[in-house]
């Protein structure tokens, strides 16, 4: 079991503490909260935080369904702002996030609580699966995944980046540095690149084996249109923290990669170049229309 430090409550001791924030979920909370309902690590060991954030539909009446949960409403509308609403109530010194609309593997928590174990360590990125099986998706995820991998071994600060629907921080880091910035989007890489400004690379880390599966990602229609709105917030977090992308020599190393490790053929690598050239469209014109709407006056 984690070394990391529990909290009393009442006969309870909690160790981490999982906060999801909501907003019209109906259609996938129920699935998200009985992943984590079933997770490896002893009930008492953790706690489950739901904000509900404005909901209209029945997202909160199926998570009242749920005994032991801390049902709570935050008004400001914004996930971050949910998203401290849960930390202000949260006893563990590990705080994971996950959205509703993704749903963890078994271990999530217990392997999120092994990579804390490591006294350096302040927050850990998981994987991200999609919710869809196809071809397309498989190797998109594959990128991804070799993609993580390139970037938090890098050291490159400039590159690093927050994904607040499989991660955790230890709760100290909150205590020292304050809590999520309240944008719409991107106040996890903010705080991610706050965090290694201020310490060192060294706190953030990579594990593939904290695995999520993000229900929304049924097609590759929807991973566009995930991109599209990516390059928007890349774009809106600019003047906040200086962040890089990933040079074309890196993305050629990260292709290079993917191919080796994943045995693709030559036909496959063709494939990949092209789904790749597609979504990269894509995340240029999410941040092509932002800055368009930023020169407009009115907007």
């Amino acid at each position: 079991m984690s070394r990391a430090k529990t909290v009393a409550h009442g006969p309870i001791m909690i160790q981490v503490s999982v906060i999801v924030p909501f907003y019209n979920s109906e259609r996938y909370i129920q699935r998200c909260v009985e992943g984590l309902l079933q997770q490896s690590l002893p009930r008492e060991a953790y706690e489950l935080i739901l904000i509900d954030n404005n909901s209209t539909d029945s997202s909160a009446e199926t998570a009242r369904q749920y005994p032991g949960i801390r049902l709570l409403t935050e008004p400001k509308q914004g996930a971050y702002a949910a998203r401290n609403r849960g930390l202000q109530e949260a006893k563990g010194e590990v705080l994971a996030f996950i959205d509703a609309d993704c749903v963890p593997a078994h271990d999530w928590l217990h392997q999120i609580m092994m990579a804390m174990e490591q006294p350096n360590l302040s927050i850990v990125l998981g994987q991200r699966e999609y919710g869809g099986d196809s071809h397309v998706l498989s190797m998109f995820a594959a990128y991804e995944d070799e993609k993580h991998h390139y970037v938090f071994n890098s050291r490159k600060k400039e590159l690093y980046y927050g994904h607040t629907n499989n991660m955790a921080v230890k709760k100290h880091l909150f205590d020292d540095l304050g809590p999520f910035v309240e944008r719409a989007r991107g106040s996890d890489t903010v705080f991610v690149r706050q965090s290694v400004n201020k310490y060192s690379c060294e706190v953030v880390r990579y594990c593939p084996q904290i695995r999520v599966r993000h229900l929304e990602i049924e097609t590759p229609r929807n991973l566009y249109q995930k991109f599209f709105i990516y390059g928007r917030s890349r774009r809106s977090h600019r003047l906040i923290v200086e962040q890089e992308p990933l040079s074309n020599k890196e993305r050629l190393q990260v292709f290079r990669n993917v191919v080796r490790t994943r045995r693709y053929s030559w036909m496959e690598s063709m494939m990949l170049i092209l789904y790749l050239g597609i979504g990269l469209a894509y995340w240029n014109l999410g941040a092509i229309s932002l800055a368009k709407e930023e020169k407009d006056p009115v907007k």
